[in-house]
């Protein structure tokens, strides 16, 4: 380890830059916030991107649903949740395993079991905000789940919920394009 890092003298490298990045986003539309909701929030608008690139397609519709889940925080200030979506965009794709393992951790110590479930069920109406579950949605729906020790059949029951919910119409510019391959009707 550098002395002077070690002093106090010299600053740290950053360990978690994109992480790091994310934080500074969000208390800045957040300053009064206290740090654990920041952490909070910056977690589950980390997996909600996640979920959102999981099918390489990010799509309008999909960026709309994040910013609206974001604009029910009465504190974020609207002007600012378009920043915050781009910075997003930007970084969570970039995360690295440990990232996400940090997050996930930190999730599980956040949380308690019913918690968790809410959690699951904003990640599975992020990934139907396009009208439809593709199999890589499914697939990091099941990661996150196992993660936070979420029961499958839980995972199941919450995609039929989030496709049953109403959804607006997507414009004939957002339509999904043709995923057959991709596309199952029912969640396994």
């Amino acid at each position: 380890m550098d002395p002077l890092a070690w002093l106090g003298l010299k600053p740290k490298r950053d360990e978690h830059p994109r992480l790091s990045a994310i934080t500074q986003e969000v208390r800045r539309l957040l300053p009064d916030d206290e740090p654990v909701v920041v952490r909070y929030i910056v977690i589950v608008a980390v997996f909600l991107t996640k979920v959102a690139h999981s099918d390489g397609l990010l799509m309008q519709c999909e960026l709309d649903h994040l910013a609206r889940l974001f604009r029910h925080i009465d504190r974020m200030p609207p002007d600012g949740i378009d920043g915050l979506c781009r910075v997003l965009n930007d970084k969570v794709p970039e995360l690295d395993e440990e990232e996400e393992a940090l997050c996930l951790r930190e999730l599980k110590a956040l949380c308690d079991a019913d918690e968790r479930l809410q959690i699951m069920r904003l990640l599975a109406s992020q990934a139907t905000s396009d009208g439809h579950i593709v199999a890589s949605e499914h697939g990091t729906l099941m990661e996150i789940a196992r993660a936070l020790d979420v029961p499958e059949t839980e995972i199941e029951h919450i995609e039929i919920e989030a496709m049953a919910a109403d959804r607006p119409p997507l414009s004939q510019s957002e339509s999904p394009p043709s995923r057959q391959s991709n596309t199952h009707d029912e969640p396994k």
